[in-house]
């Protein structure tokens, strides 16, 4: 069984690159998923004394070459831990240890805020406070430019493009919902009105307006009564101009990931997660045509974290001619901590999460964290993928 590990650069630099490169490789480890963008994160380490990393808004952690790139020009963390990724890219050539890019796509708030029309926009027409939209022109070259920019650099393996396809991003960044959304008002809110999917709405002949207004009704109906309605759900999946809304909506993820695809094709594969939620509107033999879709636009799939659809995505990923290869990222959660009681009810069993990963498929294993483990965490993890695993 292959496996990687998550690592971010402000841990490798704590730590020490090449001691910590050095351990990776002794621990059975083929590769390290080095961060080249995130999200806002508050993460604690137990790594040479406990330290807290804090990011409000997001960042790229590599240095970028600045000419290279348009509207959108890269928000970089900091000099002092963008020049982890030089170094890491040496060391771990001079090891023998695969490096690939784990990158951030659209949870990108510091885009959102230096351009507010980048924004997801909800059918109320309520901006997404977080998340950018995949069918925007700028958020397209940004990311596009980003790959290229960091394979030409740095001798990348793998570019891991996560979460492409946005699923009921109500707000990735501390939510408040205290009632049930109903199915399918989630279904519905997910659906994005910004100008950018309004013009290609248009040009495909569709009337965004007449949508937005039958949407929010349905969305406000579902949620004022605690349900979703059938005769009212049956309606509007017979809308033909609403489900070509949605999979126009999937449809500018996969067109994404097949621009990143073209750009380093040759010099890095692409790997990337996937999940859908349209199903409700346009049917699960549609859904999984597009998701397959999706999915043949990537060398390899990777498994979402418990995830209840992960089997099913792992059987349209190894039916695809030719097959895409199965990954699994694997929370590696040895106690209860900071991050609250439902995460780890939810994540509470890693060996667990190994077998339902390996049961679906998987080849490769991606452990994470790297810096919020301690050593003896990994280590003790590690062998025993490759006691039972192999």
């Amino acid at each position: 069984m292959r496996m990687t590990i998550y690592a971010y650069p402000w841990d490798l630099a704590r730590v020490g690159v090449e001691r910590a490169l050095k351990q990776i490789c002794a621990d059975g480890i083929s590769a390290i998923d080095l961060t080249a963008s995130y999200h806002p994160i508050d993460a604690l380490s137990p790594r040479e004394g406990v330290s807290i990393f804090t990011n409000a808004r997001g960042a790229v952690y590599f240095p970028p070459r600045d000419e290279r790139y348009g509207r959108i020009k890269p928000h970089v963390h900091s000099p002092e831990i963008s020049a982890i990724w030089p170094e890491t890219a040496r060391h771990a050539h001079a090891l023998g240890l695969d490096l690939n890019a784990w990158t951030i796509t659209l949870f990108q708030p510091w885009i959102r805020d230096a351009h507010p029309d980048c924004a997801r926009v909800f059918p109320s027409g309520n901006p997404s406070g977080s998340g950018v939209c995949p069918a925007n022109d700028d958020v397209r070259e940004f990311l596009v430019t980003m790959c290229e920019d960091m394979v030409d650099q740095f001798g990348i393996k793998l570019v891991r493009l996560e979460n492409i396809m946005p699923v009921f991003d109500f707000d990735w960044l501390r939510p408040r919902t205290l009632i049930t959304v109903p199915p399918f008002a989630r279904t519905l809110m997910n659906l994005c009105f910004c100008n950018a999917c309004i013009t290609k709405a248009v040009a495909k002949g569709l009337d965004p307006v007449r949508l937005r207004e039958i949407v929010n009704t349905a969305i406000n109906s579902d949620i004022s009564e605690g349900c979703s309605n059938d005769h009212r759900t049956a309606a509007l999946a017979d809308d033909a101009e609403l489900r070509a809304y949605a999979e126009l909506a999937m449809r500018s993820s996969t067109e994404l990931v097949t621009a990143i695809a073209a750009a380093i094709k040759g010099k890095a594969r692409v790997s990337i997660n996937a999940a859908a939620s349209y199903a409700m509107l346009i049917g699960t033999a549609r859904e999984d045509e597009l998701l397959g879709e999706f999915l043949s636009a990537a060398d390899q799939a990777e498994l979402i974290p418990g995830h209840p659809d992960n089997a099913h995505v792992a059987a349209l990923a190894g039916g695809l001619a030719p097959p895409r290869e199965i990954s699994a990222m694997i929370p590696v959660v040895r106690a209860t901590g900071l991050t609250g009681p439902a995460l780890q009810a939810r994540l509470a069993a890693p060996e667990a999460r190994v077998q339902a990963a390996v049961d679906a498929g998987a080849t490769e294993l991606s452990l994470y964290n790297f810096g919020l483990l301690r050593e003896s965490d990994i280590s003790e993890f590690a062998a025993s993928i490759r006691r039972d695993f192999g």
